[in-house]
């Protein structure tokens, strides 16, 4: 054969296995399983929500994982709930779609209990580090009833994907064993996670040890401050400009060591509740220093009326006329002040239920610290500290008033069991 014959012959045989592997690519790999995890990678580094779906079954994968996490759970935890009535798997797939979409998790104003969750169960923080293997699983034939040999189906093909993950929480890598199955078009789509319980399992015990470490310090730290607040009660029984400048120093104080506590995982909800806590404190602290200055108005306009008066009468006895001036209207401020007050009391006390869901009670400081700084139980009081109270005592009465200005709590006593 001579060269120019070789060279064709070169030639041709290229066209041939060029074909064969094109042939091989389109008739077998892509209807593979590795071809489905390598789209799905494409589909996430694309941002392709749609292509994502395709691949993987989110309702089915995290409905078996809720389902996994409800054993896992204690059925006293908040979290238990939630996991019941579906609401962290609509929340987790609306947060999954966002992430693919956005490459970066949605950003909240404070963190939800489905967030905490997340974060608690390595959703947010875990990253893969390599697919270990793809190997389809062998088919499984079925029989009929008769045994008829020509009645033999094929069972649906399935595959497992093997991915290791690394979770810092976990403090190692762990490998997640992902299941697959062919779907009508002969693409291959995850539907469940093997291991996952045996990982989330591992992973609270871990996440739950650090939590409780954290949950003692800040139930410690409020401790102390709800009895700090309670020796200022004893010192000063009333709430003046000097009780609202020590109050602050107290919370100044109880907010610099909560930001020192190493926050686990599991805790920023807990994290943002007691931020909350600490902007609502100090708006507490700011209707107090409005109300008292309202009242010190009050007191001025009532020593220039006396004033006014006194000179009014003298005046009128030497026969001249008296100028009226207009009076200002107080009432409507004092009104506005008594609606801001009590908005900011309900909201103090629902944070701190909140928190207390959390950390639970401490009968010590309901003991020390809430029933030493009551107030005296009288209509006025009753009056400013809780909403709708007016009625009691009158819908002109107005606790803000200068001569009706109660002594104001930001604590309430909490009931109590009845006992035979």
């Amino acid at each position: 054969m001579n060269y120019k014959g070789a060279l064709i012959v070169g030639i041709f045989l290229e066209i041939l296995l060029a074909g064969a592997a094109a042939a091989f690519y389109f008739l077998y790999y892509v209807h593979t399983p590795a071809y489905s995890m390598n789209s799905l990678q494409k589909a996430v580094v694309n941002h392709n929500t749609e292509e994502f779906q395709k691949y993987v079954d989110l309702d089915s994968v995290l409905n078996k994982g809720a389902s996994d996490l409800s054993k896992l759970v204690d059925a006293d935890s908040p979290d238990k709930q939630m996991i019941l009535d579906g609401t962290l798997v609509e929340q987790t797939k609306e947060d999954i779609l966002y992430y693919v979409a956005n490459e970066k998790w949605p950003k909240e104003e404070s963190v939800s209990q489905e967030t905490a969750f997340q974060d608690k169960i390595g959703l947010r923080t875990m990253s893969m580090r390599k697919i270990e293997y793809v190997s389809q699983d062998p088919v499984i034939e079925t029989e009929d009833e008769e045994g008829s040999e020509e009645s033999e189906e094929k069972g649906s093909a399935t595959a497992t994907v093997a991915v290791r993950i690394f979770e810092p929480n976990y403090g190692d890598s762990f490998v997640l064993k992902f299941k697959m199955r062919q779907t009508a078009d002969e693409t291959w789509q995850i539907y469940d996670i093997l291991n996952y319980a045996d990982f989330v399992d591992a992973l609270i015990k871990q996440n739950d040890r650090d939590m409780k470490r954290y949950i003692e310090k800040v139930r410690g730290n409020l401790k102390n401050t709800e009895d700090k607040f309670a020796e200022l009660k004893k010192r000063m029984p009333e709430i003046n400009k000097d009780w609202i400048i020590e109050a602050e120093k107290i919370m100044k104080e109880s907010c610099e060591g909560l930001d020192e506590l190493k926050v686990p995982v599991a805790g920023k909800h807990l994290e943002s509740l007691l931020n909350e806590r600490k902007n609502i404190f100090y708006e507490m602290m700011d209707d107090y220093y409005t109300s008292l200055n309202h009242q010190e108005k009050v007191e001025d306009y009532k020593k220039l009326e006396e004033e006014r008066a006194k000179k009014a009468a003298e005046l009128a006895a030497q026969g001249k006329k008296v100028k009226k001036s207009r009076s200002p209207n107080f009432e409507a401020m004092a009104s506005k002040i008594n609606g801001e007050m009590s908005e900011s009391n309900r909201r103090w006390e629902e944070n701190k239920a909140e928190i207390a869901a959390i950390i639970g009670p401490s009968e010590e400081v309901r003991a020390r610290g809430v029933r030493a700084m009551r107030n005296n139980d009288d209509a006025a009081v009753r009056a400013a500290n809780y909403p709708g109270a007016d009625a009691e005592v009158g819908v002109d009465f107005s606790p803000v008033r200068s001569e009706n200005l109660p002594e104001v709590s930001v604590y309430k006593e909490e009931s109590k069991p009845k006992t035979n």
